[in-house]
């Protein structure tokens, strides 16, 4: 969405970046997904990523450790799951967050020059 949002084409900001240090293994296997908007087929179900987060929350709450990233991504998780995109590729978070972020530059409330 950054790339898009300051002109930028997707799929050549992914071709760039996934190869380099910016770049991970999940960056150059879901990012793709993500620019063309095909989740399929899916590596890690949203729907299975979602019952393992419950197993990771538990353990972390158990073992009295903090994890503020991991609970901050979760309600994005049963998001895509309520858009029924439980069996997408966990990529597909992808459109939750498209519906949820302010794209246009109008809507943003900033004067950009």
């Amino acid at each position: 969405m950054l790339a898009q949002r300051a002109g930028l084409d997707p799929k050549m900001v992914v071709n760039m970046v996934g190869p380099g240090a910016g770049g991970s293994r999940m960056f150059q296997m879901r990012a793709p997904m993500m620019v063309e908007g095909v989740y399929e087929p899916a590596t890690m179900k949203v729907a299975t990523w979602q019952k393992d987060m419950a197993i990771i929350a538990e353990f972390a709450d158990d073992v009295g450790c903090a994890t503020p990233l991991f609970t901050l991504t979760r309600p994005v998780y049963a998001a895509a799951l309520a858009m029924g995109l439980g069996d997408q590729d966990t990529a597909a978070v992808f459109e939750v967050l498209k519906k949820t972020i302010i794209t246009d530059p109008e809507s943003a409330g900033r004067d950009r020059k």
